[in-house]
């Protein structure tokens, strides 16, 4: 398995404070204290313990603000918007591995991720033919590790699947298709708002009941004109992303009962 850089998200907006880091008094959300550590410690522990991962692309937050994060982590400075932040982590992992066509994009706020599960995602997609690999998680993968997670899941003929937070993709991709990436970003909290982007047949399947991951497969590579592929995961750590109160009071279950295992 050949070492990627990994591009850790942790932007974040000056108009619109994030609600959980507002109602627990910190400036951003990742900051938030967890089991003894950051919420944003315990993303970068799993990713500096796999074996997968060379170093790491903090974007958003960093030492212009006192934060220190631990070794093998470069900054970048917070963006605009969202994708602004995105090309620009990939941009600074491309320079610190330029002989590697790929780079591993991960939220901030997935505190009970796992370096194996990093691992298997990694290997798994350089397994496979493709340019952009996306984590998908079944709602009963999700439910049957952290029951009550209350994620957002699609219907699928395979089944309801949630959005993971982890990615690994062909670094040319996004800046080939600033655009069409920047579209699907802005609506990324919608996911029938997506699928309207993919034209009528894909709607009347989708109410239908019969739009399969390969159907979604066909028109991620048609938009972006690339092989994408979605990924489902045994494991739902990677989709575990803390937003709301309820999934803080399970990570901190989770994880105060790994520290004392």
């Amino acid at each position: 398995m050949k070492q990627v850089a990994a591009v850790v998200l942790a932007g974040y907006s000056q108009d619109h404070p994030d609600p959980l880091a507002t109602a627990h008094g910190v400036k951003h959300k990742v900051l938030l204290p967890i089991a003894g550590k950051r919420m944003i410690d315990w993303t970068l522990d799993a990713l500096r313990e796999s074996s997968a991962v060379a170093e790491m692309v903090v974007v958003g937050i960093g030492p212009n603000e006192g934060i220190q994060l631990g070794p093998n982590v470069h900054y970048v400075a917070n963006q605009e918007d969202h994708l602004s932040n995105v090309l620009a982590g990939i941009t600074a992992a491309q320079a610190l591995h330029p002989d590697n066509d790929f780079v591993l994009i991960v939220s901030a706020d997935v505190p009970l991720l796992q370096p194996q599960t990093v691992d298997w995602f990694v290997s798994h997609c350089e397994a496979l033919p493709g340019d952009v690999f996306y984590a998908i998680v079944k709602e009963e993968v999700m439910e049957g590790q952290y029951p009550g997670a209350g994620r957002s899941y699609l219907r699928l003929k395979e089944g309801r699947v949630c959005g993971g937070d982890m990615f690994f993709a062909r670094s040319a991709v996004a800046h080939n298709n600033e655009p069409l990436v920047r579209e699907l970003l802005a609506r990324r909290k919608n996911a029938f708002q997506q699928i309207r982007m993919a034209g009528v047949q894909i709607i009347i399947k989708y109410l239908l009941h019969q739009l399969s991951l390969h159907d979604l497969e066909k028109v991620g590579s048609r938009l972006l004109q690339c092989q994408g592929r979605g990924v489902l995961s045994p494991y739902a750590d990677l989709g575990m992303d803390v937003d709301k109160a309820h999934q803080l009071a399970i990570a901190q279950q989770v994880l105060a009962d790994r520290r004392r295992a």
